[in-house]
């Protein structure tokens, strides 16, 4: 018994593995034909896994955010973890975008002859739409702004009605890809 915990212990300390994380930050701004600002802010990130004996690389990952700032109307919208800003649209005093994210899909099937449940995962990429919802008053020192999603059908309607601009991106993401 003492020599099994002994030897697990040795196991977990040969296979166990040190992260080493290194973040980059690259900004990029713009101004529409409408007189908007748009700052675009994109933060890459790739952690490394490294054996602390072995020395072994065991994989890297990477992953990115980004975060929009619209600097006279003071509206910022930070993207969570791989989710990429497409388009943006002005319609009256309403701010409408459209996004992509990447995201982790697990299935699980059951095998017809030998009744065995088989699982897997995948990533995949799929569209979404916001509008910006501005409660601000008294100069936007009380008040909330923020984003609620909406369907697609809305903002196709507002899209034929008001002007899309494309957000510049590094086009990581594209609609319907399948990651492994």
């Amino acid at each position: 018994m003492k020599s099994s915990i002994v030897f697990i212990m040795v196991a977990v300390f040969l296979v166990s593995c040190e992260q080493r994380s290194e973040e980059s930050i690259k900004v990029e701004s713009t101004t529409l034909d409408n007189g908007k600002y748009l700052e675009v802010e994109k933060t890459n990130k790739e952690t490394t896994h490294i054996g602390l004996l072995t020395k072994h690389n065991y994989g890297t990952t990477q992953s990115f955010k980004y975060k929009i700032n619209l600097k006279e109307d003071e509206i910022i919208w930070k993207g969570k973890k791989d989710q990429e800003p497409k388009h943006i649209i002005f319609c009256k005093d309403t701010i409408y975008m459209h996004y992509f994210e990447k995201q982790f899909i697990q299935t699980q099937t059951i095998d017809t002859i030998t009744q065995d449940t088989l699982y897997g995962s995948y990533f995949e990429v799929k569209a979404f739409f916001l509008k910006n919802i501005d409660e601000r008053y008294f100069n936007d020192l009380l008040g909330t702004q923020n984003w609620i999603d909406i369907s697609i059908q809305e903002y196709e309607t507002i899209k034929q009605k008001c002007k899309e601009y494309k957000i510049p991106n590094d086009q990581e993401l594209s609609i319907g890809k399948i990651i492994q």
